[in-house]
């Protein structure tokens, strides 16, 4: 187990005297996070479920298929920062925290483990959000009869599966991951706090944001682009629906191109810490009493339950699959 030094201003403690129990300071963030979880969890398998169950799915439905990678990569984050949060409330409960600058909090191997993972998934994400719009792109617009060739799969599997792979074993290598005690997560761990300030940025930019803001910026252009030339095409040739312009797409399939404001709306509120903690703006004596206060519970809960709104667009929102699904369920009630 290794020790580190943190910074103690991220912390409600009026002085040096006091401490305080660290899970009563963050147990709605904790609670938000094992609610949001266990979401994901249950929407991953629904995910999962559908893709199996539902025929016309699979497995010639590339956009479907990639839906499924995105969906192992969110399941991956919501395990981490699971795994996190428990061991938060293993390590620190009942264990006062005295405001001096000598107070050390454990960076230990499940920390480590734990912030490989979650930022693994993270990367991986990313990736697989990116390559979703990509694909809508080409198939509605360049190439809309037939499938990707072996080589270009090959391709996207090695960039989003072993790319992020290789940043995070990187990153482990180099002894960065650990402890960051809620200065830019909830209560799973990440970038150690210990670090110097540079080398956190440095890192953090690395291992998650830096994919972030690039996933943002790519899919919301093919977002705005996709939404031109599908307004073109109702113009000019009255085709409404993906399925009227591709031979590759559904018409459901239109729902993918949201897929980017549900990652935003989630994990917005943890770029938003990210920049107040690059601008030095997230180190108050109170933090509690300004918009950390809210971004922190909004993280929490964001970023753990991607999978679970992911449900929501593609076997609630999807007509297709919500109406098959529910007649194989009538189906199998019937029959017993």
């Amino acid at each position: 187990m290794e020790n580190v030094t943190i910074s103690t201003t991220i912390l409600p403690i009026a002085n040096e005297t006091d401490n305080i129990n660290l899970l009563s300071v963050f147990a709605a963030d904790i609670t938000l996070t094992i609610i949001a979880c266990t979401l994901s969890f249950l929407g991953s398998a629904f995910i999962f479920s559908a893709y199996c169950v539902v025929d016309s799915l699979r497995p010639e439905n590339e956009t479907r298929r990639l839906l499924l990678y995105l969906t192992v990569s969110d399941l991956v984050v919501a395990i981490g920062n699971f795994i996190g949060t428990i061991r938060f409330i293993i390590i620190y409960d009942n264990k006062p925290f005295y405001a001096n600058s000598g107070e050390e909090l454990a960076s230990d191997s499940v920390c480590v483990v734990q912030s490989f993972i979650s930022a693994t998934g993270s990367m991986w994400s990313f990736c697989w959000n990116t390559a979703i719009a990509i694909h809508l792109c080409v198939a509605l617009v360049y190439c809309k009869n037939g499938t990707w060739s072996w080589k270009v799969k090959i391709f996207c599997h090695s960039v989003c599966w072993l790319l992020p792979l290789s940043v995070a074993i990187a990153a482990a290598k180099c002894e960065v991951l650990g402890e960051d005690f809620a200065q830019v997560t909830g209560t799973w761990c990440w970038i150690k706090s210990s670090l110097s300030r540079s080398d956190q940025i440095l890192w953090m930019i690395i291992s998650g944001k830096g994919w972030e803001l690039v996933s943002y910026f790519v899919t919301c252009i093919m977002f705005l682009y996709l939404k031109g030339y599908m307004w073109r095409q109702r113009r000019r040739f009255n085709q409404h629906r993906f399925n009227d312009v591709s031979l590759r797409l559904r018409a459901e399939d239109e729902n993918y191109l949201y897929l980017w404001l549900i990652g935003y709306l989630l994990r917005i509120w943890g770029t938003l810490r990210f920049f107040l903690f690059v601008t030095g703006n997230s180190s108050n004596v109170k933090p509690y009493e300004d918009i950390n206060f809210a971004l922190v519970h909004l993280e929490s809960f964001g970023d753990s339950s991607k999978a679970f709104f992911t449900f929501i667009l593609f076997c609630i929102a999807d007509k297709t699959t919500r109406q098959i699904l529910m007649n194989k369920i009538c189906h199998r009630r019937a029959w017993l």
